[in-house]
């Protein structure tokens, strides 16, 4: 941690770089009294490959470090947060209106545009691990390397044009991952939209770029989402289970086509089980962290000039 200043009206200033990674808070007996904090940061680094920048907020630290903020991913696209005391450490809950801007700036994902995002991590163990949850609304995705694979496999001409149009659109995209620093565990994630439903889970490899992932993809789910109460979110009446292997810019896509005729409450048997979380500190277990607040539109910072 390196942090400095000097005070101010309200309490103290701060200046320069914290590491969340392995920083601890809270340890000790609440400092009832202490004065709040304004801080304004070059740099806070979250995990190894998310860090934010250019940070601007008000914290408290009578029980740890507790505030909003204003900042940048990674120096690119524009956040708004909080930071909570989460177990001696901070957990760090994000919102964006612009999702696409915000997975490209964590290296996650390139080809989405818009959508308003809600990101929730939650510390796990010491090494800089987090258990998350991902929400995004009003979402389009175009010229995606793996969804045009599949859609190619089960050959929906329609949705390829779309995809390589203007995009496909999805009202609802949900992810609950663990994070590690050389890899995302992805238990379960969906995607909703008139067009397409989507499942899956599976593991990215962050230092190779090689995924493992497997689902369910349900054409024309508007009418297709009757299956839904029978099986996992993202997966029509009648829907295609596929596997995605190798990098992740050019996947190798398979389809058993077999699948599509099964009913939908019978469709593990075509699957493997979803992945098991890595071991961090001896927990296994998920702590999968509470649906984040509903984003809302950037506001003006009122920590200009710090």
């Amino acid at each position: 941690m390196s942090v400095g200043g000097g005070p101010s009206a309200s309490g103290c200033s701060a200046r320069g770089r914290l590491d969340l990674r392995r920083a601890e808070f809270g340890k000790g007996p609440p400092t009832t009294g202490a004065p709040p904090m304004e801080v304004a940061l070059d740099r806070l680094q979250i995990t190894d490959t998310i860090a934010l920048t250019n940070m601007r907020g008000r914290f408290d630290t009578a029980a740890g470090l507790d505030g909003s903020f204003d900042a940048q991913l990674n120096g690119a696209a524009a956040v708004q947060g909080r930071v909570v005391p989460q177990d001696g450490r901070s957990a760090v809950r994000l919102i964006s209106s612009d999702a696409g801007d915000v997975l490209r700036a964590a290296g996650l994902l390139r080809q989405v545009v818009g959508g308003d995002l809600a990101l929730v991590l939650l510390p796990i163990g010491s090494g800089g691990a987090f258990d998350g949850r991902l929400t995004v609304e009003g979402v389009t995705i175009r010229d995606a390397p793996g969804i045009a694979a599949l859609l190619n496999a089960v050959s929906v001409v329609g949705l390829i044009n779309e995809l390589n149009g203007d995009g496909i659109y999805f009202d609802d995209v949900e992810a609950i991952f663990r994070l590690t620093p050389n890899q995302l565990t992805l238990t379960e994630a969906s995607a909703v939209g008139a067009s397409m439903g989507l499942s899956m889970d599976g593991t990215y490899a962050l230092d190779t770029g090689q995924i493992r992932m497997q689902g369910v993809i349900s054409p024309v789910y508007l009418l297709n989402a009757i299956g839904s109460i029978l099986t996992r979110k993202g997966e029509g009446l009648i829907g295609f289970n596929y596997t995605l292997r190798g990098s992740a810019k050019e996947p190798k896509v398979g389809v058993n086509p077999l699948s599509a005729l099964t009913p939908a409450m019978f469709r593990e048997i075509f699957r493997a089980p979803p992945p098991e979380l890595p071991e961090v500190d001896g927990v296994k277990e998920s702590t999968v962290p509470q649906a984040a607040p509903k984003p809302k539109r950037p506001v003006a910072r009122t920590y200009e000039g710090r």
